[in-house]
């Protein structure tokens, strides 16, 4: 069975952004940004605002809250000292450590290549830097509550080779872009950056969901476009074949004319540069018919989307973005289109709305970091 068809499906799954909002790893051109003021409760807006449009367009999230939130939570706001304490704002209590926040979980994209047929839900998990291992069980969990819900077994796998999940991953109709990067070729420009996705840890991935070989498309990456959903995404125009709405500038040496020889020319839809790096046109995700972009891309991005019949949805990303180099396709993770969730499960962002808005009060509005913290850490 062709998994390619299904994969981008109307429920997908996203995960809050943690109450100590903080640039901790510092892995990509935005996040090594050792930004000392931060606004939690901005950030899960933009979160809340991201998961508005995915209803309003017709789909649905499908998350849950996690404990390890609630020490953080209902404190009003918080300070982070130089040795990863966190404290309420002039206090001596300590809350929590930075060591035990996951930072980066909100990026769902980051998330497994989830595929299902009658019997079976199937899923890949990524093989993320030491710092995002932790996420992992989230899934597990998520995942098997899912395929009890649907009455389906559940099957997961390991990836054994560096894999950063589903932001490589880029289906355009029968084919499919696998986006890595080779240490050298992706920051040739600049100093040594944080691995990658790896060509093995993207074919794994392909093999396990069952993608042939003549299907796949491999390129590679270059700086600052550490993920593929950095650069482009898969479209599916109201009318007519999908596309590849693409940054050409976002690959190393030949790929993007690898990506056109492939897919055709007029399969691509091109996006320019001040849209794909500094305002993360690429990291737009569609949901059904409509997109939902970044609120800083250009109106002729906007006319380009809209001319392939599809609606346009504006996220502002001030904190996920502007400070930790995320965006609507960052946050969210596809689930196939074969599987199917009751309409009422508490799983579900529509069924559960209010508790959702009604949390947001419970965040801090504000968390100040230490300048040491960041003192001596590796960044980018």
């Amino acid at each position: 069975m062709n998994p390619l068809p299904d994969v981008y499906g109307e429920l997908l799954i996203v995960r809050p952004p943690v109450p100590a909002t903080v640039n901790k790893a510092g892995a990509n051109y935005k996040s090594e940004v050792t930004h000392l003021e931060y606004s939690p409760r901005r950030a899960y807006d933009e979160w809340l605002s991201i998961l508005g449009a995915i209803v309003g367009n017709g789909g649905d999230a499908i998350y849950r809250f996690e404990a390890c939130d609630d020490p953080l939570l209902d404190h009003g706001d918080l300070e982070v000292d130089a040795e990863g304490a966190i404290r309420p704002a002039g206090s001596r209590d300590v809350l929590g450590h930075m060591d035990d926040v996951m930072t980066g979980r909100v990026f769902a994209a980051n998330g497994p290549w989830v595929t299902c047929d009658r019997t079976t839900l199937r899923a890949v998990m990524p093989n993320m830097l030491a710092h995002r291992q932790t996420e992992a069980p989230y899934y597990r969990e998520l995942l098997a509550e899912l395929a009890s819900e649907a009455n389906l077994r559940v099957d997961i796998a390991d990836n054994p080779h560096r894999w950063e999940g589903m932001a490589d991953i880029a289906v355009c109709g029968d084919r499919v872009v696998l986006t890595y990067a080779v240490p050298g070729h992706y920051d040739r420009d600049t100093q040594p950056k944080s691995s990658r996705s790896s060509r093995e840890g993207v074919a794994f991935a392909a093999d396990h969901a069952g993608v042939s070989e003549a299907a796949r498309i491999f390129v590679e990456l270059v700086y600052p476009h550490f993920h593929g959903d950095t650069v482009h995404f898969g479209a599916r125009p109201a009318t007519g074949a999908p596309v590849l709405v693409h940054y050409p500038g976002g690959l190393y040496d030949g790929g993007a004319e690898i990506v056109v020889r492939e897919l055709g020319k007029d399969r691509v839809v091109t996006i320019d540069r001040h849209d794909a790096v500094e305002q993360y046109a690429g990291n737009s995700r569609q949901v059904a018919r409509g997109v939902l972009v970044p609120d800083g891309v250009s109106p002729e991005f906007v006319a380009a989307i809209e001319h392939l019949g599809l609606g346009v949805a504006r996220v502002p990303l001030f904190e996920l973005f502007g400070k930790a180099g995320g965006g609507p396709a960052c946050a969210t993770l596809y689930l196939p289109r074969t599987l199917e969730v009751p309409a009422t499960s508490s799983l579900r962002y529509s069924q559960t709305r209010d508790a959702v808005h009604r949390r947001r009060e419970r965040i801090p509005e504000s968390l100040r970091v230490d300048a040491g913290f960041f003192s001596g850490k590796t960044r980018g």
